[in-house]
């Protein structure tokens, strides 16, 4: 976990400037996605629904300890102001 966490946060730090909400939000859905599959095997989920109800967004964070991705961006340019 602690390897997934360094890179959403570099993730998060590189994508973080304006107009790349839409980016964050993506990287933000695929880490939880990747991260449910991954603990459907050890629970023997076989099933989609199962998963996503098993494991909400509010347990990945809480329990397992995801980092969570910011989406809405908090520069308003990438450039600093001269």
């Amino acid at each position: 976990m602690r390897n997934l966490n360094a890179s959403l946060r570099g993730w998060a730090g590189y994508f973080h400037y304006r107009n790349s909400s839409k980016v964050l939000d993506k990287v933000k859905s695929h880490a939880e996605n990747r991260l449910r599959n991954h603990l459907m095997k050890p629970h023997k989920i076989r099933n989609r629904e199962e998963a996503l109800k098993r494991f909400s967004r509010r347990k990945l964070y809480a329990d397992y300890g995801l980092f969570k991705v910011p989406v809405k961006t908090r520069w308003k340019s990438a450039h600093a102001v001269v």
